[in-house]
Parts: C-alpha cells; structure tokens; sequence
C-alpha cells in the first residue's frame, strides 16, 4: 500500500511540474524571428513542434516551423536562421527523401513579391495521398537568391567586412488537394508574396537595423 501511494504521489508531482513548466518549444521562433506575423492577410499561423534531435542538427541559432490555413488552403512556413557562420545553408530534398517522400527535381522559377521578384527552388514531393509543392531560397544581408553557393559566399563576405554576418533558409509549402498542383503553386505564390517583405522587417536588427533591399535576380 505505502508503495502505491509513493508511485501515485511521484507520478502527481510530475504532472504538477510539467504542468507548470512545459517543455520549451524550440520552433516558435524566440530570437530574430520572433516578430514573424502570426498572420498575413487572410493567412492565419499555427505554430509546430520539432522533434530535439532535428533542432539539434539543425544548429541554428533560432527556428521557426508554422503552418498558415486561408480557408481550404494549407501552406507550411520553416525559417532557420544562423548568425556568424559561413555554413548556414542546406539542401530540404535530403530532409523529405529521409522521410520517404518522392522528390522531383528542383527547377527554379520567379515569384512576384510586392515589388520585387524573387527567384527561388522549386519542386514537388509525394509520399502516397500526401502530395506537396516546395519553395525554398535563402535571404541574407542585400540578398535573396536560390543559390546555396552564393548565399555561403555573400555571409562569408559580411563575415569578413564586418566580423559579424546572419543567413536564413525559407521554405514555403503548399498541400496539393487532388491531382492538380496548380491551386497549390498559387496559394504558396501568394503567401510568399506576402512574406518577402515581412521577413525584411523581421530579420533588420540582425543588421544593426537595417536590411539592404534585394538586389535585381537576387544576384550579389
């Protein structure tokens, strides 16, 4: 009896405990991007978990995973931010091969931002009824471009200019309902046409303030 009511008192205050001290969530984004918009329109955000080990490999030094629902539209956002490494970026069809996902080759397109136009990665994964629309490139200070080469290039440049440099990867994707991709290639246009500029806002103080317009093709 003294036995069981040991567990049940051990097993209460545990409850008690994570209770009043959950689990920090390491994909809410609690450093730079922090200040994403919850909302963009009629875009509304839901933040997500990460398992550890993945945040783990990920070495950033803040993330941020968030899925956006307009109506029957479903688009996922994931951020990853680095500062002062010249290695901050990574190629996400690894990441959905790694989960079973078919991967079609990645093509580049041009996405109209505001006023500006952004090229970025595109390509579509599908693991049985889950069929998915990818874009992704990668911002940094005066740049945003699909290539990872540059973009290593550009915070390497800053890092050695300045003694200080920061580099985010972006990934927008879209569910595909059915068998036509294309209601979901305009739903994520027209988030990551509301995005672009947002994240401009958003990722200023780790550039002192101020982040350079892109310049024309992302090109540095």
């Amino acid at each position: 009896m003294r036995v069981w009511l040991t567990t049940v008192a051990a097993l209460l205050a545990t409850a008690l405990y994570v209770q009043l001290h959950p689990p920090l969530d390491l994909a809410v984004g609690r450093g730079a991007l922090a200040r994403c918009p919850a909302a963009f329109g009629a875009w509304n955000g839901t933040d997500l978990s990460f398992e550890n080990a993945v945040v783990e490999q990920l070495a950033a030094d803040d993330l941020l995973i968030r899925r956006y629902r307009r109506g029957d539209d479903l688009v996922w956002l994931c951020v990853v931010y680095h500062q002062n490494r010249r290695l901050g970026a990574h190629d996400p069809r690894v990441c959905y091969e790694s989960q079973g996902y078919l991967v079609d080759p990645a093509t580049r397109v041009t996405l109209d931002a505001g006023t500006e136009r952004l090229t970025a990665n595109r390509f579509i994964v599908q693991r049985r009824d889950d069929r998915r629309v990818v874009y992704y490139w990668y911002v940094t200070d005066g740049m945003n471009t699909p290539d990872a080469d540059a973009f290593r290039a550009r915070m390497a440049l800053h890092g050695a200019l300045a003694n200080r440099s920061w580099g985010a990867f972006v990934r927008v994707e879209a569910a595909v309902r059915g068998r036509d991709d294309d209601p979901a290639q305009r739903a994520a246009r027209d988030f990551a046409a509301r995005l672009v500029p947002a994240l401009r806002a958003v990722l200023a103080p780790a550039a002192g303030g101020h982040v350079e317009a892109p310049m024309a093709g992302g090109r540095p």
